[in-house]
C-alpha cells in the first residue's frame, strides 16, 4: 500500500492575484481558501501577499476562496476555483504547469469615503519574482475585457438607436390620438 506522500502525484499552486501581478494588500486585508477536508488545516487564511496556497495531492476539487477587505464594513467575497490538474488534451506534450486561471472584478456598489479612497489607488508594487510570472497571460484577458467593453458598448448604441425610434413612434402617435381627438369633438 503506498503511504499518503506517495499518492500525492501532482503539486499544485492556488491564488488570487491582480491582473498585472499588482499588489493587492492596498484593498484586502486577508484570503481564506477552504480546501479539500481531507487536508490538515483545511482552511488556510493568508495575511499579506502573495496570497496562495502551495500543496500536493492526487485529485482535483473546488476550493472556496473568501477575500476579506481593508475596510471591515465591506462583506466578504466568497467563490469557488476548481482546481484542475490535469490537461484537457491528454496527448499534450507540454510539461509546463497546468494554468487554470479565471478573470473576475469585484464591483463596489457604495462603498465608504475611506475605502472609496483605497480602491482609487494604484498599487505601487508588482510581484515580479513569481516563479509562475512566465505563464501568466494578462494579454488574453485585457483582450476579453477589451472585446466585452466593445460588445457592451454596440449593445448600449443599438439600445438608444431603438428607443429614439420608439420615442419618434409615440410622437407620431401621440399627434394622431390627439388629431382624432379634435375630430371627435368637432363632430
Amino acid at each position: 500500500e503506498k503511504s499518503e506522500d506517495q499518492q500525492h502525484t501532482h503539486r499544485w499552486t492556488v491564488y488570487l492575484r491582480g491582473l498585472e501581478n499588482e499588489d493587492l494588500s492596498t484593498y484586502i486585508s486577508k484570503v481564506a481558501f477552504h480546501l479539500h477536508e481531507s487536508f490538515k488545516d483545511h482552511i488556510r487564511t493568508i495575511e499579506k501577499p502573495p496570497y496562495e496556497v502551495t500543496e500536493t495531492g492526487w485529485g482535483e476539487f473546488s476550493i472556496l476562496i473568501k477575500v476579506y477587505f481593508r475596510d471591515e464594513k465591506e462583506q466578504p467575497v466568497s467563490f469557488y476555483h476548481h482546481l484542475k490538474l490535469f490537461r484537457k488534451n491528454k496527448t499534450d506534450k507540454d510539461t509546463g504547469p497546468v494554468i487554470s486561471e479565471v478573470y473576475d472584478e469585484f464591483v463596489f456598489h457604495h462603498p465608504r469615503e475611506k475605502f472609496k479612497e483605497l480602491l482609487l489607488k494604484k498599487p505601487e508594487k508588482k510581484f515580479t519574482d513569481h516563479f509562475l510570472n512566465p505563464y501568466f497571460d494578462t494579454k488574453a484577458f485585457i483582450q476579453a475585457e477589451e472585446d466585452h467593453i466593445a460588445k457592451l458598448t454596440t449593445a448600449s448604441k443599438q439600445v438608444s438607436e431603438r428607443m429614439d425610434q420608439l420615442r419618434q413612434n409615440l410622437y407620431v402617435l401621440d399627434e394622431e390620438i390627439m388629431h382624432l381627438d379634435k375630430i371627435a369633438r368637432q363632430t
